[in-house]
């Protein structure tokens, strides 16, 4: 198959296609959604309300929204708090942090109907039977360079969260899942597709293996949507598609065992084509401890090596450079007076210890000395009353660190930072022992690429000729990115999944009424 590359490992090769004596059972729908997440979720729904009869694979149990935060552009919501955002100059950014290497007809997709996808959830999920608190992320980048807007919702107090399990997301999500019930939609969790059904050119439906063994097909009348997430579980197509993604400290997407790239195999072997690599990479510094700050980092060498003044992404690759897994943020006994003058200057996520709401209290010295011992308590943190000792506490060099340490209270003495050029507002000296050094380092919560798409997220061949029949979004889309995860809006992932799959669901209903 001339889509896949003969460099890549045996997770490309094509498996025998299943004959229809191989399925104990088969299923028809007019909408196959092969993933339960926001993605999946919300083009069922959708879907659904426009007449079409839907049905949802899933592996896992249940449908899962594991996002913290939805980050859209403009809502009713942001209006109400006096947040308007200018959707040209959003996408302008957008695709220049992209790198041009993003689809421009994709950002503007999410751009122009972000504001009506969320309006449509939280007009859902503020019914009377559903209800939440809604709020607006304030922990967002203040600087000119890694600028972030505010757009990011989040959620409380809705009924998952009553239930005991984790909201965020899924207070949004647990609406369009009843509500998709209620309008016939059918669900067969414990279920993972093996591979897609294509006959006479068309992709006609999915093979899947029910958790008893079963080997059912479903077969969709209208299109198959596979939004199965990313593949950052699956280090050997990591190894082909994303090398970066082996390299980090840690790997955070949960549940474990998802993001495996089934459906970025399904859809190559079905005849789509991916985008170039490598593909994007959505990365935060929070392995072992969350927090950063933003004044000295050193490696285990006791060497600094970045601008400290940096946004989440940044400081990821940042320490991915070094060739090391984790390095040390380093800060005095003034912290509590210290990390406050920053924030003005920088600050997101990760800076400081909190997703602070927006217009609320913008910094805890509580929590964050709460936290700062809890992590002395775990291994993760050291303290010591000079820089040499601390270097000892480290396992660093005493004379390489105490070097260092000297080196930038001098730019900051001076007034400019003669190694990286880092702002003269956030030269802050650490000069009030104790001092402490903080481990911390790249996490990978998802590889935001894959199978090319269409402005109708129609997927793709290696001509970009459309693959009839096969839809795909989310991280296993390719196109929203190109380089990296723009934080020009966090959450936006999550947004754009929810206005894709609004969108694809309207689509289809357009075309069932065509019929």
């Amino acid at each position: 198959m001339s889509n896949i590359n003969p460099k890549w490992g045996s997770w490309a090769k094509p498996p025998k296609p299943f004959a229809p004596e191989d399925f104990d059972e088969t299923y028809t729908t007019e909408v196959l959604v092969v993933g339960a997440g926001i993605c999946g979720i919300a083009t069922a729904y959708s879907a659904a309300e426009q007449g079409c009869e839907v049905t949802v694979i899933e592996k896992l149990p249940m449908y899962h929204g594991f996002a913290f935060n939805v980050g859209v552009v403009n809502s009713r919501w942001l209006r109400s708090q006096g947040i308007v955002n200018d959707p040209d100059e959003v996408a302008r950014e957008w695709i220049k942090r992209c790198g041009n290497r993003c689809d421009e007809r994709l950002v503007r997709l999410f751009v122009d109907y972000s504001e009506e996808a969320m309006d449509w959830a939280m007009d859902l999920a503020s019914r009377p039977e559903y209800g939440f608190t809604p709020n607006i992320q304030g922990a967002v980048y203040q600087g000119d360079t890694y600028h972030e807007i505010y757009g990011t919702h989040v959620f409380y107090d809705g009924p998952v969260a009553r239930s005991g399990r984790f909201g965020g997301l899924n207070e949004l999500m647990e609406p369009m899942y009843q509500e998709s019930l209620k309008l016939g939609t059918r669900y067969f969790y414990n279920t993972t597709m093996l591979q897609l059904i294509k006959e006479n050119g068309r992709v006609t439906g999915a093979a899947a293996r029910t958790k008893d063994g079963k080997l059912i097909a479903v077969r969709a009348s209208m299109g198959v949507l596979v939004s199965t997430g990313g593949i950052g579980g699956n280090d050997e197509m990591c190894q082909d598609l994303a090398p970066i993604a082996n390299k980090v400290a840690a790997k955070v997407n949960v549940p474990k065992g998802i993001d495996l790239g089934e459906g970025h195999r399904a859809c190559l072997w079905a005849g789509a084509a991916f985008e170039d690599g490598p593909f994007p990479t959505m990365m935060h510094p929070q392995a072992i401890r969350y927090c950063n700050y933003c004044f000295l980092f050193v490696t285990p060498k006791g060497k600094r090596f970045m601008n400290e003044d940096n946004y989440l992404q940044g400081r990821s690759l940042g320490v991915i450079k070094t060739g090391y897994k984790l390095c040390w943020s380093i800060f005095d006994d003034a912290w509590a007076t210290k990390i406050p003058q920053t924030l003005k200057y920088g600050g997101g996520i990760y800076w400081g210890e909190s997703f602070d709401y927006f217009g609320g209290k913008p910094f805890d010295a509580a929590d964050t000395g709460a936290k700062i011992e809890a992590s002395i308590k775990h291994g993760y943190c050291v303290k010591a009353d000079t820089p040499r000792e601390l270097a000892e506490k480290m396992g660093v060099d005493p004379d390489t660190f105490v070097e260092t340490f000297e080196r930038y209270n001098a730019f900051c003495a001076k007034g400019h930072d003669d190694e990286f050029g880092k702002r003269k507002e956030l030269l802050i000296p650490l000069d009030q022992p104790p001092y402490y050094a903080r481990q911390f380092g790249p996490a990978l919560l998802s590889v935001c690429g894959g199978v090319k798409v269409d402005e109708k997220f129609r997927a793709l061949d290696e001509h970009n000729e459309v693959v009839p029949g096969l839809y795909v979004l989310g991280n296993t889309m390719a196109g929203r990115y190109g380089v990296d995860y723009p934080m020009l809006l966090p959450g936006n992932s999550v947004g754009s999944g929810m206005t894709y799959g609004y969108l694809l669901g309207r689509q289809f209903g357009q075309e069932k009424r065509a019929r």
